[in-house]
């Protein structure tokens, strides 16, 4: 309940007591629950009049990026422990008591250019009290100062680093540019001969940098918190001078065998969802082992938020992560 509510109150006091009363007067335009009515429209009133990645916007997150990453004190009730791999600060989120010998490497969303929101924190603080494993989480280099070879560098050179300290194997998991990013990682691990996640979990991954299949836009009015324009500026600054089309941009593309057992999670309320349905379908072409699985009426990285919906999604998790091999 305390994680709800400070979740709650973020929300409110970022869209005002006003945009509290709109959502709870239009629940009744879709089927989910009602905590997940009232979020789709906080959030779509909290991301309204999007900035276009101009040089003004570029500055601002350079600056903003470049401060050191911090969690609020008291945000969560696992432990929190920090260390650096070369200039890259890691997290390192764990039960305070009694762990699991299974690690969970977590790459986190934010559309390649945001750092950890508060809803990431708590997502990983409730796995961690859900698995009693700990959740290592880096906060990799960012656009628009770098790009996907920079931060590719950072993770994997942490990944390896970590798989010797566990022998036992680690999951890893992402969400939305951080969903793209594991898979792409795990692709590169298998192509450079080195050992893999036991398990891959994706939540509503960024899965084509171009944001090109057609069927998007009817997704995009759906969508509260992302949109095609945004995304495909950001996609672009992402990329460098890179072929779009590279794995490691856009990981459905890439060689689908011999991979871990994949988890895909994704709502039918979400830009990314189109590419989630193709991505399962080519999984399925290839014999790749994985679970799909489709909320309706659900938004953007939906399991991260203090919602029933959630909840279900997380248990699915859990599950996932207690199975693994």
């Amino acid at each position: 309940m305390n994680r709800i509510l400070k979740a709650s109150a973020v929300l409110v006091s970022a869209a005002g007591a006003g945009a509290m009363l709109y959502a709870l007067h239009v629940i009744h335009l879709h089927n989910g629950s009602i905590g997940s009515r009232v979020a789709e429209n906080l959030i779509r009133i909290v991301n309204s009049g999007a900035e276009p990645l101009d040089q003004k916007r570029t500055n601002s997150k350079i600056e903003e990026n470049r401060k050191e990453h911090k969690v609020a004190t008291g945000l969560m009730n696992s432990e929190v422990e920090t260390f650096y791999k070369d200039e890259m600060k890691v997290f390192k989120v764990r039960p305070e008591e009694e762990m699991s010998e299974r690690s969970v490497f977590y790459l986190h969303g934010g559309g390649y250019i945001n750092q950890p929101s508060l809803f990431h924190w708590l997502f990983v603080d409730r796995m961690v009290q859900d698995t009693g494993m700990a959740f290592i989480v880096p906060i990799y280099p960012k656009t628009p100062e770098y790009t996907f070879k920079d931060a590719y560098q950072a993770v994997s050179d942490l990944y390896l680093d970590l798989i010797e300290d566990h022998p036992e194997g680690l999951a890893l998991m992402g969400d939305s540019a951080g969903g793209g990013l594991a898979l792409g990682l795990s692709q590169w691990l298998r192509s450079n001969g080195h050992p893999l996640p036991k398990l891959l979990v994706l939540i509503s991954p960024w899965l084509d940098i171009t944001v090109d299949n057609p069927e998007v836009n009817v997704y995009d009015a759906l969508d509260p918190m992302l949109d095609v324009s945004s995304l495909k500026d950001v996609g672009r600054a992402w990329s460098g001078d890179a072929d779009p089309l590279d794995y490691r941009l856009s990981p459905m593309y890439g060689d689908l065998t011999g991979l871990p057992k994949i988890g895909l999670f994704a709502g039918t309320r979400e830009i990314c969802l189109p590419d989630a349905r193709k991505f399962a379908s080519l999984l399925k072409e290839a014999h790749a082992e994985h679970v799909y699985y489709e909320y309706p009426w659900m938004n953007h990285i939906f399991p991260l938020y203090p919602i029933k919906e959630g909840h279900a999604a997380r248990q699915q998790i859990v599950k996932l992560l207690d199975e693994m091999e």
